[in-house]
């Protein structure tokens, strides 16, 4: 039987890929974590790792033992922290990712939270809709506030609300100069267009296509402080989620658009897992609490 020590000695050399740095980070000697690792090779009958010229890479095999890991090792550390906070009250860990549109009102939200929860720690990674989606399943993070509602019966999910998205543009410039404007004038215009991966990116690009519009994308980024920064020194215009628009930052002018393009953000958590008394506290606070 694969014990839970194993797995992490095994969970360790996926990450690292290198046998060294893995038993630095475990404290343990490297020829025993070695023999570790055989030995489980051992039990399973495969090969989980390709060792050589000091390059070591997962097999198949062990690509799919680890995402098994990811489960399981998640799952025992929320067991022991569950016990725990029922033994001591709402205390524990909450590992939250956030969509960058909605850094601004969570922190609003966090700061009241802790407030009300002070030995619950927060621990903020902001990824991706795509990379948050992904840790979600595998346990690396406990809820995330996605920009758009997933398509998946493992994770739920409690809509924010349809959210506008608006155009910015420097004050100086024609479209600055303008409150409204059609989708379809857009059409040759120099854009930001933010990278891929990104929820909100994949609603502009299919208003822009549903209204024919083909603008020059000048200007790629992942930041909507960067998007916002080229608008204002008037270099390209950027559309972008409304709430963050009104977030004080570089000077623009913000025009509505004619169809309004929406996103719809989305706090999301594992269908498959039991909360913990801490997830659950934060749930339950940001459902009620957090407003766009």
């Amino acid at each position: 039987m694969v014990s839970s020590r194993q797995l992490e000695y095994f969970q360790a050399v996926a990450r690292e890929l290198h046998f060294t740095r893995a038993a630095q980070a475990l404290h343990i000697a490297q020829p025993a974590l070695s023999q570790q690792i055989r030995k489980l090779e051992r039990q399973l009958g495969v090969d989980l790792f390709e060792r050589n010229n000091h390059r070591v890479q997962l097999t198949p095999a062990g690509s799919a033992l680890l995402a098994h890991t990811e489960r399981i090792l998640s799952d025992l550390a929320a067991v022991d922290e569950e016990l725990t906070s029922w033994a001591q009250g709402v205390r524990g860990t909450v590992r939250l990712g956030t969509a960058r549109a909605l850094a601004a009102p969570l922190a609003r939200m966090l700061s009241a939270f802790c407030e009300s929860y002070p030995d619950v720690d927060i621990v903020l990674r902001e990824e991706s809709t795509e990379a948050m989606a992904a840790d979600l399943h595998t346990g690396r993070l406990d809820v995330a506030t996605l920009a758009a509602e997933p398509a998946d019966d493992r994770l739920t999910a409690h809509s924010l609300g349809p959210q506008p998205l608006v155009l910015i543009a420097g004050a100086s410039t024609p479209l600055g100069k303008r409150r409204r404007v059609s989708i379809t004038a857009l059409d040759g215009v120099d854009l930001v267009l933010y990278s891929p991966g990104s929820a909100v990116r994949d609603v502009i690009v299919s208003a822009l296509a549903a209204a024919g519009a083909q603008p020059r994308f000048r200007f790629e980024t992942r930041e909507y402080n960067t998007a916002r920064a080229l608008a204002s020194n008037g270099l390209a215009a950027a559309i972008l989620p409304r709430c963050v628009a009104d977030e004080p930052g570089w000077p623009v002018t913000v025009v509505r658009l004619r169809p309004e393009p929406t996103w719809t953000p989305a706090l999301t958590w594992s269908a498959v897992r039991r909360p913990t008394p801490a997830l659950a506290a934060f749930l339950d606070f940001a459902r009620a609490q957090l407003r766009l």
